[in-house]
């Protein structure tokens, strides 16, 4: 199963949501996910964090569907992977949620990030 949701707690209890991709991540996953945090899914605006290992490729239509999703929370994308990295920031480009999405290496400076994120919103 390339796309996983799991709604869970920060360190210091906030809810998010975890979402971990892996495999080839198609059109199909695209929609899963713009459905689950679009307007009218059960994630709408919620915190969440992309866990997305090397190895992880986004089609091209899942790219394209991926910005059509709108207004989102606070999102934190962790990866080690520079071509995942790339296609992240080519997609915050085109989407122009720079202030709300931020990569990151590892899930612990996601959660912290996180944390703060959820603080300065409530």
């Amino acid at each position: 199963m390339p796309i996983v949701f799991e709604e869970l707690a920060t360190p210091r209890g906030r809810p998010y949501v975890r979402v971990a991709v892996t495999g080839e991540f198609d059109l199909a996953d695209a929609k899963q996910f713009v459905t689950r945090f679009g307007k009218d899914g059960p994630y709408f605006m919620k915190p969440s964090m992309s866990v997305v290992p090397r190895g992880t490729e986004y089609t091209s239509d899942a790219r394209k569907h991926l910005q059509t999703m709108g207004d989102a929370g606070p999102t934190a994308t962790v990866t080690t992977s520079p071509l995942v990295r790339a296609a992240v920031n080519l997609m915050v480009r085109l989407s122009g949620r720079k202030n709300t999405l931020r990569m990151f290496g590892t899930e612990a400076e996601a959660l912290a990030w996180l944390d703060e994120q959820i603080a300065k919103t409530g």
